[in-house]
């Protein structure tokens, strides 16, 4: 009994690792894709000659999905390169919102932004009540007859770099340092929560929440979502579906959440779109017929 009862106690987090989801496919759905663009990389030790940020932002532009979700955009519309609202908006067909969080010196915006093939008929900012670059916004869109809300989220970084797990002759320095960030982080990431709830309490309408929580599957933040939404990598995912590109690679800190009126098909992580930091995921929801 006792290897059944450590099972048991163990399958939330056995289920938010690695999933055995069978994946299918559906002639009527609807497609999402999330990624965290890391501002298309436009600065310069990103990349040499912004070739990787051309690559990038022209295989978002290309992508097909009906719904596209970024995390730390990027738009400068004096920009042949990086005028990214354009080329993913009008130039593609795209019904699209874009929320600045930072306007910068040259007209430059960062922030969050969805696109939809779509109309989208509501959208707004979701307060997170803090002083900070993180965010979360919001769009009503409607599918023939039915009407779904996408909620967009970048929820508050631990500003971990990799180098910060190094030893070295500073590591003990580095580590209580290291401590007072996570801890800083996960209570900034569950006040911004708070509000984020909201949304999910009161939506009159089919759900998807995407984004970056840079929290892992094990966390109090991603548990509290899994109170009213289900999962998308748990319910139509195989295997671990880390979505961090780089030295912490068993890191899944970007997930997609639905509510039970809706169905995840099947879902993708991108490992082969190597351009940022995160690899984009995609989900298929099955439509009714």
């Amino acid at each position: 009994m006792l290897p059944f009862f450590t099972l048991a106690l163990a399958y939330p987090f056995l289920s938010a690792t690695f999933s055995f989801s069978a994946q299918e496919d559906s002639a009527k759905n609807l497609s999402v894709l999330s990624y965290n663009t890391r501002v298309f990389n436009v600065y310069d030790h990103l990349n040499k000659n912004f070739d990787s940020s051309k690559k990038m932002i022209e295989w978002v532009c290309n992508d097909n999905a009906d719904v596209k979700c970024f995390q730390e955009y990027y738009n400068d519309r004096k920009s042949p390169i990086f005028k990214t609202t354009q080329k993913l908006g009008r130039d593609k067909g795209y019904y699209h919102f874009v929320k600045p969080v930072v306007i910068n010196h040259i007209g430059a915006e960062f922030g969050l932004a969805i696109f939809s093939k779509y109309p989208i008929v509501d959208k707004g900012v979701i307060d997170l009540q803090m002083e900070s670059t993180n965010s979360a916004i919001f769009a009503d869109i409607k599918v023939d007859e039915d009407t779904f809300r996408v909620i967009n989220v970048h929820l508050q970084s631990l500003s971990i770099s990799e180098d910060d797990l190094e030893f070295n002759s500073n590591s003990k320095e580095n580590y209580k340092n290291l401590f007072t960030k996570i801890k800083e982080g996960y209570l900034n990431r569950d006040r911004q929560l708070e509000n984020i709830e909201i949304y999910l309490k009161d939506s009159p309408y089919k759900t998807i929440v995407c984004g970056d929580l840079n929290d892992t599957p094990y966390s109090y933040v991603y548990f509290r979502l899994k109170k009213y939404l289900n999962n998308a990598f748990e319910e139509a995912g195989s295997g671990f579906g880390f979505t961090y590109n780089g030295k912490l690679f068993f890191l899944r800190i970007d997930n997609q959440f639905f509510s039970d009126d809706l169905e995840a098909t099947n879902f993708e992580t991108k490992k082969e779109v190597k351009f940022s930091d995160h690899f984009p995921i995609k989900v298929y929801y099955k439509l009714e017929d």
